[in-house]
């Protein structure tokens, strides 16, 4: 029926058990969206500026009915079987929904559905193909969002853009109506308008509460550009189950829609149901025929309520007697209401949407491992979720994930970014804005960068402070990004606070005392993203050091500071021939402790609280009863034992330790903490995988190695931000089968039958450091981009012909090798730069090469 399906790889087909936990977001950077399910159900419903997991709008959904001379031959919800609790779901009322009161209702299952769906999901596209014997005829959704890399305008469009298509599979004419039934989210009565402008037909939903806080106010619009068109305003009101009651009972009939309108708002309603309207195309078929239409779901809530404001932890409690202030939303700056960007979504799909389909064919049109495309592309899709925030001005503001109602963790924890590398790759403009506001906002007068940032921008400092690994990331992030622009401008600009951040290390005012003999070496007390401290030298946050010594080197170079490029790149140098020979000991690198030593925590118990706990420095670091040093790696095997050098190596710093060293401890890695099964393994702390799932655990103490009683906590967990870091590390150092081993691991535990594949958990659903995914993609390329001497090199991790993708500066596309032939193609935005290497040989470019251009570099 559809030959572009029969093509897709297997793993991205999923349809039987497959579909049980699917949820595909929907929606913009930053605008926050909805997820179409497995059985095509509407949910998670995170429009109103936080997450809303596992809730519905109403029954918004989408349905379709066909007639032959007047009669109707069947009517059909386009969902597919109900593949929740049946004892009950997440509902509205607790008295009325959830556990102990059956399949919950708002998911159409009591009205007549499609008895399969087969869901093909490559993000950013999800095509559903819904099938049945008692429907005469085939029909397929396409669901997309603009998702266009290096274009962050209209990527962080606030639409759900779908495309029916229609075949009449029977011998004879029949006429269709497709309908959409969108619910005013959030609001209980309804002032619906139907307006026609253009060719756009569109029912706009505004409400008619009375609320003054601007974060409650909004509107959505559903519409389409179909020729023939109909329209229920509202749906009928009563109480109990009268509007989906009447609503089915007039759809399931021949003939047109009703249409319906009231004058005055609506009472409560008793199921806390939001108002509903309904949008249809009417569609004659002849036998055979196929035919599609279109629809836009849209939504604008521009005011943003920052709830969490007066909140002492991120655990706590938020205050009730304070009024909380306000964000605004990027989207609104641009689309002023929902009805604009619908608009906007209708006039421009075939720009809009053609240019997301060539990035995802680009993409998965490449001979990267399934398993890769997988990973990297999945985790892409917590950018359209409320895990993310695009502020007035295009700020990113982020989450490190979600809880059901609420965001987990604030701030755009830098240790928690740290690990990704997409949006510097796709959306590089979107990626400086992270540097610009940390620079501005979480630097403290002393130069330490405090890691989670308060809204609004300026409003104070968090109570915590610098952490280790955040701290020194930004200062290789700013080198990474300002190599990806090419703007030594930039650059100049932010370089007085980046210097001032490494000189923080070794400034008196640092209470950590990390270096203050400026030796190179980091020591002292080193907060981290295990939520607690480590002490003395470690190779793990000592690499970060070094790349940011490395890093402030060259950019002091650029600026036009030599005396502080020369110290910088010495005390680099140092550190890392003290990591080299101190800290390794001939299979992996280690922390240098003492867990003995009292006298090693000493110095820092000056009064203050540990870290994110509530007690005493002194009581939580020493145990008494065990005679030591509490929370640390010591001897052990870690997952992020060089996680500096990674850093390091994706920047374009290069390796700075011994790559022979190197090598040998991400093969311990591998061979110590990955893991084929979980079976046998002890796990006290959170179980993201376990039994006979696989994964890479955070840090194991082979036979000899002396195991702290009290390890650094999470030490048993797999978390698949480290999984994709250590793998891409690997693979980046020929360990191709090493990495795939955690890559299948990893992906096995997200194929729809036990876990949501575009959704990677940790502390909350779709969690940031996820996206160190993307690294995976530039390991099996070889990418390293440096605009600044303009150049784009590659050196394949692929034997043989081979089609790799990459994206880098303003463009993207893929590198093609076809016997001794290698070819470059841009296939989105352009591509400038003075020469392309492909291991070592060099083609130099005459100009810009623009999306739709290709090039020939020369035998391999």
């Amino acid at each position: 029926m559809w030959d572009d399906l029969a093509q897709i790889e297997q793993r991205f087909h999923y349809s039987g058990e497959r579909t049980r936990y699917l949820a595909f977001p929907l929606g913009g950077i930053g605008s926050g969206g909805f997820s179409i399910s497995g059985s095509g159900r509407l949910i998670d419903w995170s429009l109103r500026n936080r997450p809303a997991l596992q809730s519905f709008n109403g029954y918004s959904h989408f349905a379709i009915k066909a007639e032959r001379d007047g009669e109707l031959v069947d009517a059909r919800v386009l969902n597919g079987p109900y593949d929740l609790n049946p004892a009950g779901a997440p509902g509205m009322r607790k008295m009325f929904d959830g556990f102990g009161h059956g399949a919950n209702r708002q998911t159409m299952v009591g009205v007549p559905h499609f008895k399969q769906v087969d869901f093909y999901g490559r993000f950013p596209t999800a095509d559903l193909v819904f099938a049945d014997e008692r429907f005469p005829g085939a029909v397929r959704m396409t669901a997309l969002s603009p998702f266009i890399p290096h274009d962050d305008r209209n990527s962080s469009m606030p639409v759900a853009m779908i495309e029916f298509e229609i075949v009449n599979t029977t011998d004879g004419p029949l006429t269709y109506r497709l309908a959409g039934t969108l619910g005013g989210y959030g609001s209980n009565s309804g002032d619906h308008r139907f307006v026609e402008k253009d060719g756009v037909k569109a029912i706009h939903l505004l409400s008619a509460d009375s609320n003054p806080d601007p974060s409650q106010q909004g509107d959505l619009t559903i519409a389409t550009d179909a020729e023939e068109v109909e329209h229920t305003d509202y749906h009928f009101r009563g109480q109990w189950f009268d509007d989906l009651a009447v609503y089915w009972k007039e759809f399931a009939r021949p003939g047109a829609l009703p249409t319906r309108s009231y004058d005055k708002p609506r009472s409560r309603h008793m199921y806390a149901q939001p108002e509903h309207a309904t949008l249809g195309a009417k569609l004659t078929l002849a036998a055979g025929e196929r035919r599609k239409v279109r629809f836009v779901i849209s939504w604008s809530f521009a005011q943003g309520d920052i709830y969490w404001a007066f909140r002492d932890k991120p655990d706590s409690p938020t205050s009730a007697d304070q009024a909380t202030p306000h964000w605004t939303n990027y989207y609104s700056t641009i689309w002023p209401d929902s009805l604009a960007s619908a608009r906007d979504a209708l006039a421009r799909w075939d720009d809009l949407a053609g240019r997301t389909l060539a990035f995802r064919d680009s993409f998965f049109g490449s001979t990267l491992p399934a398993e890769v495309k997988d990973a990297a592309s999945s985790t892409l899709a917590l950018l359209r979720t409320a895990t993310v925030i695009r502020l007035q001005n295009g700020e990113l503001w982020a989450w490190e994930g979600q809880h059901t109602n609420d965001g987990s963790c604030e701030g755009s924890c830098t240790h928690v970014w740290n690990y990704q590398q997409a949006l510097s790759h796709l959306f590089p403009a979107i990626e400086r804005t992270l540097r610009e506001t940390e620079l501005s906002y979480n630097m403290l007068p002393s130069g330490g960068l405090t890691f989670r940032q308060k809204l609004p921008l300026g409003n104070g400092f968090d109570i915590i402070g610098p952490c280790a690994d955040g701290h020194f990331g930004a200062i290789i992030k700013t080198y990474r990004d300002w190599k990806l622009s090419g703007d030594s401008e930039w650059l100049a600009t932010w370089w007085p606070k980046v210097k001032k951040a490494l000189e923080y290390a070794w400034s008196p005012e640092n209470p950590d005392r990390w270096d203050p003999e400026k030796s190179g070496i980091l020591s002292g007390r080193q907060h981290q993203t295990l939520d607690m401290e480590l002490f003395g030298p470690n190779s793990w946050l000592g690499s970060f050091y070094v790349a940011a010594l490395l890093a402030a080197s060259e950019m002091a170079e650029a600026v036009g500071e030599g005396d502080f490029s020369a110290m910088t790149r010495k005390m680099g140098e140092a550190g890392a021939r003290y990591i080299d020979s101190e800290l390794f000991n001939g299979k992996w690198f280690f922390q240098k402790i003492d867990l003995g030593d009292r006298s090693v925590l000493e110095p820092f118990d000056v009064g203050r609280n540990a870290g994110v706990l509530a007690d005493n420095f002194m009581d939580v670091y020493w145990s008494e009863e065990f005679g030591e040093i509490k929370y640390q790696m010591a001897g052990g095997c870690i997952s992020d034992q060089i996680l500096g050098q990674w850093q390091a190596e994706v920047a374009g710093i290069g390796t700075f330790l011994s790559p022979e060293h190197v090598a040998t401890a991400l093969k311990s890695v591998h061979q110590h903490n990955f893991r084929a099964s979980l079976d046998d393994h002890f796990n006290p702390c959170r179980n993201y995988a376990f039994e006979g799932e696989g994964g890479l655990l955070i840090a194991t103490y082979p036979e000899g190695v002396r195991q702290p009683m009290v390890a650094a906590p999470y030490a048993e967990e797999v978390w698949t931000g480290i999984e994709y870091m250590a793998a891409s590390h690997m693979i980046m150092h020929g360990l191709v089968e090493e990495g795939m081993d955690v890559v299948r691991a990893a992906r096995n535990r997200h194929t729809g039958e036990q876990r949501n594949p575009w959704n990677d958990i940790e502390c909350g659903s779709y969690y940031a450091r996820s996206m160190s995914a993307w690294q995976l993609v530039n390991a099996f390329s070889g990418l390293s981009a440096d605009f600044v001497a303009k150049t784009l090199e590659f050196k394949p991790q692929a034997e043989g012909d081979y089609v790799l993708f990459w994206s880098a500066g303003q463009g993207f596309g893929t590198l093609r090798r076809q016997g001794s032939k290698i070819q470059l193609s841009v296939d989105g935005g352009k591509l400038s730069a003075r020469e392309v290497l492909v291991d070592g040989k060099t083609t130099q470019l005459n100009g810009t090469l623009s999306a739709g251009q290709t090039i020939e570099l020369g035998n391999a």
